[in-house]
């Protein structure tokens, strides 16, 4: 099992400098608005998955009139504690591993897999396709057993694809866009296949989940954006897409049904509804992350408390994987049955960060599970 332990910002976001230790279970970090609660979470991603959940834009991740910032963690796992350093000068950025330089991103992003629940996870019910498929290829891409081939697979047919819709726009010879078909085909192939089995595996995973949560009936299915093998696919929409000037199949149209009792949820889920799907989702992807890696990944809640009843507050804190560490921003903690052996964290007027409550002093903190916010 693999726990941050220490997580260093300096120049980050609205802090020149903070040093943040979570505890092995429940993290709750909370305050006032505006004080950098969900930069905490953002740093825990950006460390551990270079990448954040909010922006695609490294110099907005920089503290105003800096050029750069720094990241550092611990790493608690079986064999020992591994230090994580990630500094962005945008837009050069470099890693290491206690201290050693890393001219690949394989073993850095080996050290560590994240779950992240936000307040807009609703657009993954009823927002556009792309949501979703974002979805997929961040399960794909934190699998221990397929992360580094499944991102080779994207880069190859983001690199097919531009170069071939490039061809299709200017007009091209038929002979110059097909020079493309075999590569694409080859990596969308592959793409294809490991998200039809991915959505195969989500599927029970997250059904049980909705079920624990609402009662609900919950069925995921994978609707590709091309039949395999996928030249085929491509030959017969080949007048298509001369007409259209665009590549019209392949992963890039993939889509995920999704069925609340039996009722397309895009268009008839409450919110409520929406809310218990987007939760049922992401509990299925940490447990999936559980099964593969052999150990929980980092669960990162942002602010999303407030948006849930009482039942799905106590619904989401129980369906966490066992032994699972998380981190979770909240501006109050009324309403929030908090674990025995929970840390808790609060920001103060001033702005700095203090723990007022860890391990057995939390149990004179719960609220009752009945309660209301």
């Amino acid at each position: 099992m693999r726990q941050i332990t220490q997580l260093i910002l300096r120049e980050f976001r609205c802090f020149s400098e903070l040093s943040y230790e979570p505890g092995p279970g429940l993290n709750f970090i909370t305050g006032p608005n505006a004080r950098g609660k969900t930069s905490i979470l953002e740093a825990a991603c950006v460390l551990l998955r270079m990448r954040s959940p909010r922006t695609s834009n490294n110099s907005e991740l920089i503290r105003f009139g800096g050029s750069a910032f720094a990241l550092e963690g611990l790493v608690q796992g079986v064999l020992g504690e591994t230090r994580l350093s990630l500094t962005s000068t945008p837009p050069v950025r470099s890693l290491k591993l206690d201290g050693v330089p890393q001219a690949t991103t394989s073993d850095y992003l080996a050290q560590g897999r994240i779950v992240w629940f936000g307040s807009d996870d609703l657009m993954l019910v009823n927002g556009s396709a792309e949501r979703r498929r974002k979805l997929l290829d961040s399960v794909g891409l934190q699998t221990s057993g397929s992360y580094r081939s499944y991102g080779r697979d994207l880069r190859d047919y983001d690199r097919a694809l531009r170069s071939r819709n490039l061809l299709l726009r200017e007009g091209r010879s038929r002979r110059e866009i097909e020079a493309y078909d075999h590569p694409l085909a080859e990596s969308g192939d592959r793409i294809l296949g490991f998200r039809r089995d991915l959505v195969a595996s989500l599927a029970p995973l997250a059904a049980d989940s909705c079920r624990r949560i609402s009662g609900e009936i919950l069925e995921i299915r994978y609707e590709p954006g091309a039949t395999v093998p996928m030249m085929e696919t491509l030959l017969s929409s080949r007048d298509e897409e001369l007409r259209l000037r665009q590549t019209r199949v392949g992963p890039q149209r993939d889509d995920i049904l999704i069925l609340l009792n039996g009722i397309p949820a895009g268009s008839y889920a409450s919110e409520g509804q929406r809310r218990t799907i987007a939760l049922s989702l992401k509990l299925a992807v940490a447990a999936l992350l559980n099964q593969e890696n052999g150990r929980p990944p980092l669960l990162l809640l942002d602010d999303i408390f407030g948006e849930l009843d009482p039942s799905r507050r106590d619904a989401l804190l129980a369906g966490m994987p066992r032994g699972a560490q998380a981190l979770l921003s909240t501006a109050e903690l009324t309403g929030i049955v908090i674990p025995e052996g929970s840390r808790i964290h609060r920001f103060t007027e001033e702005g700095t960060l203090e723990m007022v409550a860890s391990g057995d002093s939390v149990s004179g903190l719960i609220r009752n599970p009945g309660s209301e916010s």
